[in-house]
């Protein structure tokens, strides 16, 4: 396992202070340059699109002239890690929701995602997490300063409720992941079992 792909994919910071509009603003436009630049547009289903790159994919909600909901999504060596979500404004609190499409792209891409997570993370983001919980998936949480010495993957939503606490900064040192259950979070599990081993003999 490649120290440099690990810190790639698990440590290294993810981009922050993005107003919600903004992010709907931004992946809009982005999908929208990815399909005049030619990217085929794959249908998964009547009103669900995805555009698969190299190292970017995109999936949404909604039309190829309209985008509901949507996401993009960096490719790294071990899992995938969550640039943008962006959802229009006057579908606010209705379907489609952020976590059918976390779901979604779990289900497609049978790969581990890595979500923010700091002291901005805010209370709907956390019941995001609890509801693809309920739906069968897995989140594990790690100290970024420690990842493979403190890597647990939770038991209960009581378990997880210990990691999410408003105005204390203490809590940016911890990075969640998002996985299905089975070979998925078997695989990831041992890609954080290898660099606890290299963090144990020092040389991670």
């Amino acid at each position: 396992m490649s120290k440099e792909d690990f810190e790639n994919t698990w440590l290294f910071e993810m981009p922050m202070g993005i107003k919600v509009d903004d992010a709907y603003s931004q992946l809009v436009n982005s999908i929208k340059d990815r399909i005049n630049y030619g990217s085929k547009v794959i249908n998964i289903a009547d009103n669900l699109h995805k555009i698969l790159g190299i190292n970017i994919e995109y999936y949404w909600y909604g039309t190829i002239d309209h985008v509901i909901l949507g996401a993009e999504i960096e490719i790294k060596p071990y899992g995938l890690v969550v640039q943008l979500v962006g959802k229009d404004p006057s579908y606010k609190g209705m379907p489609p929701y952020a976590s059918d499409l976390y779901d979604v792209i779990l289900k497609d891409n049978h790969r581990s995602i890595r979500l923010m997570s700091d002291d901005k993370l805010s209370d709907e983001g956390y019941n995001i997490w609890k509801k693809l919980y309920s739906l069968g998936h897995k989140i594990t949480v790690y100290n970024k300063l420690s990842p493979g010495q403190t890597f647990q993957t939770f038991s209960t939503v009581t378990d997880m409720d210990q990691f999410f606490k408003h105005n204390d900064y203490s809590f940016t040192k911890y990075q969640f992941v998002l996985s299905e259950s089975g070979e998925v979070l078997a695989e990831t599990r041992s890609i954080f079992n290898t660099r606890r081993y290299r963090e144990l003999a020092g040389l991670a």
